[in-house]
């Protein structure tokens, strides 16, 4: 089974990069299990903010990454794709590699919104040899 991570914001970006690697794999006989993953931030000092934020921003990921999950089972034909959902609170960066450390990933995707997300990304990638496919959205 290959393993593939992709990030989402919930941005068109990010659409383009679910959308795209969902195309791909629409047609191939391999088994693919697809980790839709977002991640969230506090940036708060005050201790009982943090945890209602926090609790907000969980919340709100996880009913997003739900959202997505249906839309994707209403296109996709696959019975060889199996997709699952992580909403996980640190940076995009740590999370990927914690993920890849705990299970082999076979490719990360995410789209380009001309954040450093991707910069980041990918020197983690880079230093264990993870593919990643960005996709870019032009204005």
């Amino acid at each position: 089974m290959k393993r593939i991570i992709i990030a989402t914001d919930f941005s068109p970006h990010s659409r383009k990069a679910i959308d795209c690697v969902i195309g791909i794999l629409e047609d191939t006989s391999a088994i693919y299990e697809v980790l839709l993953l977002n991640t969230y931030m506090v940036k708060e000092t005050d201790p009982q903010k943090v945890i209602h934020l926090n609790d907000e921003l969980k919340r709100a990921s996880k009913k997003n990454l739900e959202h997505e999950l249906e839309l994707l089972r209403k296109k996709l034909q696959n019975p060889n794709i199996t997709i699952k959902i992580a909403s996980h609170m640190g940076s995009l960066t740590n999370v990927v590699s914690q993920l890849i450390k705990a299970n082999p990933v076979d490719l990360v995707a995410m789209g380009k919104d001309g954040g450093r997300n991707v910069e980041n990304v990918s020197v983690i990638l880079k230093q264990n040899g993870t593919p990643m496919l960005v996709t870019y959205l032009p204005s």
